[in-house]
């Protein structure tokens, strides 16, 4: 482990459960590894600073689970962006609250080379919403689209697959350390996001899930893509959570309508309703995305059609006009 680590994860451990405090101090001292430590630093005559804080940074206090830390790390090929590094990724640092530590496995910064697109949804989604999430994101894939969602069962579980199985990165967004796979049946999946694409997590090698990371890890999902894509999700969901911090990021929010009377339709709808915009095709998301659709991509998207039926069609298309049952016989 390098002083640099140990510094920002003194740091972290000097502000315990006040990130928002450590981050307004890192914003004004941006490299811990310069004043751990280190008595000469001019942050130490800061009277901002509280005694305490400076005690610890000066003291240079492990992190309690440092050694642990170090350990996972190595076993597991754990990476770590600091915040204010040069490729500490960019829509993550203008977020409210961006992660001091970014940890991850796999290719992160590959994956971010490419168009992002959010996918979220419920844990338990119908028939319909899986089928539609995977037909919907296929053609979305194959145009080289990184997938960033949550690897939970349901919707996520739906959209990584997906994403490999057409070629794409997908990068999924723990709310616990990247060693720690949940759900446990999820494992073999997070080998092949490994090898294409990414396991991210903001909280440090070692920590357990806890059901309030869950919230907390959505603002990472919305934040990493500029459009956010909600299946299904009630309005409680977490999928909702997610579309707010989209919201609150000035990120673009997709749904998909569901019925009207299903539980699982309610949150979608009601983004609709309020403005997010309607997909029912793929070239839907592909043009939230900004990715121009050529006329022969989405004749590719229609079904096969019958000779009669081509006959129909091309009729319409040379009138330009609405034509009678009378005028087609």
């Amino acid at each position: 482990m390098t002083d640099k680590f140990k510094a920002w994860l003194c740091l972290k451990s000097a502000f315990g459960t006040k990130p928002k405090t450590a981050l307004e101090l890192v914003k004004k001292y941006p490299h811990p590894e310069e004043y751990v430590g280190n008595p000469q630093h001019p942050i130490y005559e800061d009277d901002t600073i509280s005694p305490q804080i400076k005690e610890q940074l000066l003291s240079a206090v492990h992190h309690p689970r440092e050694e642990q830390i170090a350990k996972l790390c190595e076993h597991y090929e754990i990476n770590a962006i600091f915040y204010g590094d040069e490729d500490y990724p960019l829509a993550l640092a203008n977020i409210i609250l961006p992660p001091l530590i970014l940890y991850y496995r796999g290719d992160l910064l590959k994956a971010l080379n490419n168009i992002s697109l959010a996918v979220v949804g419920t844990r338990k989604p119908t028939a319909y919403g899986k089928n539609a999430c995977s037909k919907l994101l296929a053609p979305v894939c194959q145009r080289e689209v990184t997938i960033v969602s949550g690897l939970a069962y349901g919707i996520d579980t739906v959209s990584h697959i997906t994403a490999l199985q057409n070629g794409a990165m997908t990068i999924a967004v723990l709310a616990s350390g990247v060693e720690n796979i949940y759900p446990p049946a999820n494992r073999e999946l997070a080998k092949e996001i490994i090898n294409n694409g990414a396991l991210v997590s903001e909280y440090e090698p070692g920590t357990k899930l806890e059901s309030w990371n869950f919230p907390a890890r959505n603002r990472i999902i919305s934040a990493l893509a500029p459009v956010t894509f909600v299946v299904e999700g009630s309005m409680t969901s977490g999928a909702m959570i997610t579309a707010k911090h989209a919201l609150e990021q000035n990120h673009d929010l997709i749904a998909l309508p569901g019925e009207i009377y299903h539980p699982n339709a309610q949150g979608p709808n009601y983004l609709i309703k309020n403005g997010a915009q309607c997909i029912t095709c793929p070239e839907d998301i592909l043009y939230a995305l900004g990715i121009e659709v050529e006329e022969r991509e989405q004749l590719e998207f229609l079904p096969e059609i019958s000779p009669d039926e081509q006959k129909i069609y091309d009729l319409f298309r040379e009138e330009q006009r609405e034509l009678s049952f009378d005028e087609l016989l």
